[in-house]
C-alpha cells in the first residue's frame, strides 16, 4: 500500500478531515490532498511528523509490515469462523474488538465486528448488553457507510443498520431509518448472485454458472419459505397452511430428502407447526410435528464435516460444507428442540407417552 492511502487510512481512523490533519501538521490542505491522492509525498521531518501524530512507525506508514497484518488477518479470519460454527458469539465479539484496537482504521475488522455484535444480538442475554450491543452495531456501520467504498463491506453495514433499526424490542427501534438504509441497498435483480448466473457464458465456465444457478436455487427457497413460515398470520390456520406450502416447496425442490444444511430450516417449520398446532389443541398433530422437528434437528447435528453435494438434480451442483455453518447459539439443535418443547403452550401434551419418549429420545 502507497504511503497515501495509509496517511488516509491512519486520518480516517482518528475521524479527522482533511482540514483538520492539515491544521495539526501546519500544512495546507492541499498538501494533505496531494499526498493522499498519490501526486506527491510528504518531506522528510513531515513524515517523521505524521509517524508521531498517528503513533506509529515509519515501518507502518511505509507499509513495511504489511506482510505480518495479512498473515494476522488470516488468523482472525480463522478463528472467527470456528467461533461462529460453534455459535460462541461473545467470543466473536471479543476477537474483532482486539483486531480493532490493533488496526483501527481496517474497515475489515470494523465490519466483522459490527456483524459480531449484530449476532450477539439476536443471541439473546443481558437486556442491557444487547441494548449496547446493538448500538455499537450501528455507531460502527453507519462509520462505515460514511468512509468506506467497498461495496460489500458497505451492503453489510446496510444490512446491520435495517436489522438493528428495526428490531422492535429495541430503544433505537426507527422504522424511518429502517426504511431508509433499506432503500440504499441495491436491488435483487442486480445482485451479485443473480448477475453471476449471466457473466459465466463460455463452453469452459458452464460448471461454474451451473454450481451458482443450483445455489440460487437454494438461497431463493430459502428466502421464500421464511417469508412463509415467519409470516404474520390472522389465526394458527393460516401460520399452518403457511407451514404446510413451505414444506412442500422445498420437498419440491429436495425431492429426495437430502437437505443437508436446510434440515435446521425444516426443523424451524414443524416447530412453527408444532407451535400452531399447540395452541388450537391438536393433540396428534402437535406431537407429531415435534416429532418431525426432532428428526431434522438431529439430522443436522449429525451431519458428516466437510463438503457435500446435494443429491437433488435440481440443485446437485451446490454444496454443503459443516465448516462454513454459522450460528448464534451454542446449544446443539436437538437441544433447542427440546428447550422448545419446555414452552406452557405444550402443558396440555406434557404427559402423552409419545411427547414424553420424544423429550427422552432428544436428551
Amino acid at each position: 500500500m502507497k504511503i497515501g492511502s495509509i496517511i488516509k487510512k491512519q486520518r480516517q481512523a482518528l475521524d479527522l478531515t482533511q482540514e483538520q490533519l492539515a491544521e495539526y501538521l501546519n500544512v495546507s490542505v492541499s498538501a494533505v490532498s496531494q499526498w493522499e491522492s498519490g501526486k506527491t509525498v510528504p518531506d522528510i521531518a513531515t513524515i517523521l511528523s505524521l509517524a508521531n501524530f498517528f503513533s506509529i512507525t515509519l515501518d507502518e506508514l511505509f507499509d513495511r509490515t504489511s506482510g505480518d497484518k495479512e498473515k494476522a488477518m488470516e488468523e482472525y479470519d480463522r478463528l472467527d469462523r470456528e467461533y461462529a460454527n460453534r455459535g460462541e458469539v461473545a467470543k466473536q465479539a471479543a476477537l474483532w474488538r482486539e483486531a480493532v484496537q490493533k488496526y483501527p482504521g481496517d474497515f475489515h475488522c470494523l465490519s466483522s465486528l459490527a456483524h459480531a455484535l449484530h449476532e450477539a444480538v439476536y443471541s439473546g442475554g443481558d437486556s442491557e448488553e444487547i441494548e449496547n450491543n446493538a448500538k455499537e452495531c450501528v455507531a460502527i456501520s453507519e462509520r462505515i457507510l460514511r468512509d468506506c467504498t467497498d461495496s460489500d463491506i458497505r451492503d453489510s453495514a446496510i444490512q446491520c443498520l435495517v436489522h438493528m433499526h428495526s428490531h422492535k424490542d429495541l430503544s433505537i427501534a426507527n422504522e424511518e431509518k429502517a426504511v431508509q438504509y433499506a432503500n440504499m441497498a441495491g436491488c435483487m435483480f442486480t445482485s451479485r448472485q443473480e448477475l453471476l448466473e449471466s457473466a459465466y457464458f463460455t463452453e469452459e465456465s458452464k460448471e461454474k454458472k451451473r454450481a451458482v444457478k443450483h445455489r440460487n436455487n437454494l438461497d431463493y427457497m430459502d428466502l421464500l419459505t421464511m417469508n412463509l413460515y415467519y409470516g404474520q398470520y390472522p389465526n394458527e390456520e393460516e401460520k399452518i397452511r403457511a407451514c404446510r406450502a413451505a414444506l412442500a416447496l422445498w420437498e419440491a425442490l429436495i425431492y429426495d430428502g437430502n437437505y443437508l444444511f436446510f434440515h435446521c430450516r425444516i426443523q424451524n417449520i414443524y416447530s412453527n407447526m408444532a407451535w400452531g398446532y399447540a395452541k388450537l389443541q391438536n393433540r396428534e398433530e402437535t406431537i407429531q410435528a415435534l416429532k418431525m422437528a426432532m428428526h431434522h434437528a438431529k439430522c443436522y447435528d449429525e451431519l458428516p464435516a466437510g463438503e457435500q453435494h446435494y443429491t437433488s438434480v435440481l440443485v446437485n451442483a451446490a454444496t454443503s460444507d459443516t465448516a462454513s455453518f454459522s450460528k448464534n447459539y451454542t446449544a446443539t439443535n436437538q437441544q433447542n428442540v427440546l428447550t422448545f418443547m419446555k414452552n406452557k403452550c405444550f402443558d396440555f401434551v406434557r404427559d402423552d407417552p409419545a411427547f414424553v419418549e420424544l423429550a427422552e429420545g432428544g436428551k
